[in-house]
């Protein structure tokens, strides 16, 4: 579990510092690579449909018929969503830039970030949670890869390079990395196992049916997160410009790594827990510790954000800081940090059902209140609204689990 979380820890910060240094070499030109950002990351979680959560749930590891289906269609769904999703990406990127009087390159050119984190995403999960040391393996190749990026974006700083070059860099390393060793860990079991995410795919009908029933909880609830956390940024580009829009957009950057940091902490815990579902004595102790970690660590988030606001403004450069949209997003970031975690549990504890049934119910209080927010109060209104569904997010888990209304092990949560 250490060597899983160091592993997506150093992926993603070193991503996340790359980008950030990139924005600030931008300076006021940085909204359209923001916005792409932005962009590549909502259709990851739609293309993506659960698949890397119900791998790391160990899905592909179920005995029988459905297991074997299951473990048949994975991979060419993979690559089918791949191929449809970077085409949806880049055209709604270019239509992005095209509409707000964007220059294309750049842009485009970091849109080729999906694929890289599609396939990373997607290899990373069967490391973690059926190969024994594969994370640890791919330590050194990404600490050579956020190496190599460094001194690119220090070659770009002085100007001998050109910046699209680095918005690309690190994810193809990264990804080339991830393919190395998992080739070797193949190579090392003389076969192809179980859970080989390389092994030869199946392209009967039968076995993408299979696929996409047993991710369709997750996926659904995926898509209807993506519904009210994860178009505010493509809202707010619509009712807002220049400094708002830029305002926000940063702060949304900024807000994505501690939340990035401890999604990964929460999507790691998601094998160890499934690991213990038949544990009655042990897992309602880890069940409540997990829950008092994301309950502190979410405020402490919110409240580093909000703290850091003098030092945020004099980096990017911003003249004008809205004190109201900047305490409405630290707050959005500390709800959502907090369900995270509780979705982790979910999706571990094998309640997908209940994740779809939460997430439903949130989509429907966004339906209502993103628009109405937007159009009475522009940006702020669509801060506003996505802390009340967040918060309305947090009641819905705090309910659940203080009723303990399903199963876990045999007894009651």
């Amino acid at each position: 579990m250490l060597s899983a979380t160091a592993a997506r820890l150093l992926f993603f910060g070193g991503r996340y510092l790359s980008l950030l240094f990139i924005a600030r070499l931008l300076g006021t030109g940085a909204a359209g690579f923001l916005l792409t950002l932005a962009v590549v990351e909502l259709l990851r979680i739609l293309f993506d449909y659960g698949l890397e959560s119900s791998v790391l749930a160990r899905l592909h590891q179920k005995a029988g018929l459905v297991g074997k289906s299951f473990r048949r269609g994975k991979g060419t769904v993979r690559l089918v969503a791949t191929m449809v999703g970077q085409l949806v990406t880049t055209g709604v990127v270019v239509l992005l830039c095209c509409r707000n009087g964007t220059p294309l390159a750049l842009p485009v050119f970091a849109s080729l970030q999906f694929s890289c984190l599609m396939g990373f995403g997607y290899l990373q999960a069967h490391l973690q949670a059926g190969k024994p040391g594969g994370m640890a393996a791919l330590m050194p190749p990404l600490t050579v890869a956020f190496i190599l990026q460094a001194i690119l974006l220090a070659l770009a700083y002085q100007g001998y390079v050109p910046l699209w070059l680095c918005t690309i860099f690190f994810e193809v390393m990264a990804l080339a990395a991830c393919v190395f060793v998992t080739r070797q860990f193949r190579n090392a079991s003389n076969g192809l196992d179980a859970g080989d995410p390389l092994a030869a795919s199946g392209h009967d009908l039968t076995a993408y049916k299979t696929v996409l029933l047993h991710i369709a909880p997750i996926g659904n609830a995926a898509l209807m997160g993506i519904a009210y956390s994860r178009l505010d940024a493509l809202m707010v580009s619509w009712v807002a410009g220049g400094v708002v829009l830029t305002q926000y957009l940063v702060y949304q950057r900024l807000a994505s790594a501690p939340l990035m940091f401890f999604s990964t902490i929460a999507s790691v815990s998601i094998s160890s827990f499934s690991d213990l579902r038949q544990s009655v004595e042990t897992l309602p102790k880890r069940t409540a510790r997990f829950r008092q970690l994301a309950y502190g660590v979410a405020a402490v988030s919110g409240a580093a954000l909000a703290g850091s606001s003098p030092l945020i403004a004099s980096f990017f450069s911003l003249e004008f800081i809205n004190r109201q949209l900047m305490g409405m997003q630290c707050l959005v970031l500390a709800l959502q940090i907090a369900n995270g975690f509780h979705a982790a549990l979910l999706i571990a504890l094998g309640q997908a059902p209940q994740l779809w049934r939460i997430a439903r119910n949130n989509a429907v209080l966004a339906l209502v209140l993103l628009p109405l927010s937007a159009w009475k109060l522009g940006a702020l209104g669509i801060a506003l609204a996505l802390c009340l569904v967040e918060a309305f997010c947090a009641l819905q888990y705090v309910w659940l689990f203080r009723k303990g209304n399903f199963p876990v092990g045999g007894a009651r949560a």
